[in-house]
């Protein structure tokens, strides 16, 4: 009996694990976790795309 508690113990923890654990987004190419919502990571890459598929535009394209 005691390892049917501990079994149902471990499946519990795991559950709660999976579900409350919120990862936080990292930039794929230097691996920092972003910072509130900026869009764009300190080495450049763009954590936001537009929902249409219209090109994203920063700056002036001159």
């Amino acid at each position: 009996m005691f390892y049917t508690i501990l079994f149902a113990t471990v499946l519990i923890v795991v559950a709660l694990v999976k579900y409350l654990h919120k990862p936080v987004e990292r930039c794929p190419e230097c691996h920092t976790p972003r910072e509130s919502d900026h869009p764009i990571c300190p080495c450049g890459y763009v954590f936001e795309f537009p929902e249409d598929d219209a090109p994203l535009e920063y700056g002036d394209p001159d």
